[in-house]
């Protein structure tokens, strides 16, 4: 009732009204180690250290919002709001369930009440705390502020391979899944069984700190946490598995494939032969997969020497002279220069698939250890000929992991995964800006540096 206005306040701010409810200090995961606190330690009540009164919470709350007659005119509003708020940290029990359920469920299918979209929205913050364990951590100040005020979603920087940028409208509890979904979706993929070889991770100190998320992550918790430890993190979206085929059909799934491709080719991790064995039909090949890599830069004109050998893998390079390469990729670009852009990567990736079968997936660098498994299953088709990938990644096949229960044990074993981040981010050698994926290989690829709007992201 304070936070309504139906009570003195006494000293209090309504964010303190409403940190009295929801502190949130006992459960869910604390900061990792060595990351300070940008705020003190909530002290434990209510709903965080006694779980018997969340009923009681909900019940008051959803009393003062039924039939309000409070002189405050905004009193109803903030109660909306109080209940929005709790519904994303703390479930209720299995007696009230049904009960408040139906309540939202029936405020949201008036369209004639004033708060039905708020109800609607209460009621997913609910069924994802039902599902997913509710929010963990103690909001930002910023996002409690926001949320008190009534805007509860911002929009998140999102990078796929290549530096593509995506920014995302992120909401109270929006999960890792969910993004996942809906990159997925932009890429034309419509199907669970795609949605499980896309993983989230956040990158923090320029690349050289990499963790995964599992699928039923908050990302509002994250950002939370990884923010006490650098301001400059970032997500990104990776694929994992490669059990299933490549698509052509659809323009940003062949350049975001194309670019995670493209720098392991280039470090020759998709030769299954020794450089002793490769013949005229080798490479023949790689001059061929070095036109179409011109050609996707929209390049018109012959490569120059120095491009070419920018485009062979240096173990293939050094076994003929400069001017032969430079020779053999001319005569491939007399084909490829029919070819668009995008039509050159997908030919780069349809080659690749057919005479290498993606035998090693990109991204797995043989000389940094693989994403940490658990003991996955092995990936369908594991152990044929064109098997990729022989362990699932955590949350592959739609599986929700236990609540709090980490990607691996190892923590320290997440910074060791090389990400094909933009330049001197990536924690791996700048590439030159000729080089095709230095210049992002591709429409809507972005620089070496964040723009400065990706730091501060308003609440709306």
């Amino acid at each position: 009732m304070k936070f309504m206005g139906d009570y003195p306040l006494r000293g209090q701010t309504e964010l303190d009204a409403v940190c009295t409810i929801l502190k949130v200090r006992g459960r869910g995961r604390e900061p990792r180690e060595g990351v300070p606190r940008s705020e003190p330690a909530p002290l434990p009540q209510l709903c965080a250290e006694h779980e018997v009164l969340r009923d009681e919470v909900y019940c008051q709350i959803v009393k003062q919002i039924t039939d309000n007659t409070s002189s405050k005119t905004d009193s109803c509003q903030k109660g909306w709001r109080l209940l929005y708020i709790l519904a994303a940290y703390y479930k209720c029990s299995e007696v009230l369930r049904p009960f408040l359920l139906a309540f939202l469920q029936d405020a949201g299918g008036r369209p004639a009440l004033p708060f039905q979209g708020m109800s609607k929205a209460c009621e997913q913050n609910l069924r994802k705390t039902l599902q997913f364990g509710g929010r963990s951590l103690f909001p930002s100040s910023m996002e409690l502020k926001a949320m008190v005020a009534g805007r509860s979603a911002k929009r998140q920087l999102f990078l796929l391979p290549g530096g593509i940028e995506r920014h995302l409208k992120i909401k109270t509890c929006s999960v890792a899944l969910e993004v996942i979904e809906e990159l997925c979706s932009e890429m034309g993929l419509q199907r669970p069984e795609a949605f499980d070889e896309y993983i989230i991770f956040v990158v923090t100190e320029r690349g050289q700190g990499v963790r995964p998320l599992t699928r039923r992550e908050y990302i509002l918790d994250v950002a939370t946490e990884t923010e006490r430890l650098d301001a400059g993190y970032t997500f990104w979206c990776r694929r994992a598995v490669w059990s299933q085929p490549l698509k052509f059909d659809n323009e940003l799934y062949v350049t975001v494939h194309y670019n995670q491709v493209l720098p392991d080719y280039l470090k020759g991790l998709f030769n299954v032969l020794p450089p002793a064995r490769a013949g005229e039909q080798h490479f023949q090949q790689a001059a061929k997969l070095a036109a179409l890599q011109h050609r996707a830069k929209d390049g018109r004109c012959p490569p120059t020497a120095r491009e070419v050998q920018d485009y062979v893998p240096p173990q293939l390079f050094r076994l003929l002279k400069a001017q032969s390469w430079l020779h053999m990729v001319t005569q491939h670009m007399q084909q490829a220069q029919a070819l668009s852009a995008h039509q050159a990567r997908a030919q780069f990736l349809e080659l690749q698939q057919q005479h290498h079968r993606l035998a090693l997936p990109p991204g797995r660098q043989p000389e940094r250890p693989q994403l940490p498994q658990q003991g996955d299953p092995p990936a369908a088709g594991a152990g044929s000929a064109s098997a990729t990938l022989t362990a699932s990644p955590p949350g592959a096949h739609r599986q929700v992991l236990p609540e709090g229960d980490p990607v691996d044990a190892d923590a320290a074993a997440h910074g060791q995964l090389q990400l094909p981040l933009c330049g001197d981010r990536a924690g791996r050698p700048a590439l030159a800006g000729h080089h095709p994926a230095a210049a992002g290989a591709g429409t809507g690829t972005g620089t070496d540096g964040l723009p400065g709007d990706c730091k501060r992201l308003v609440y709306f």
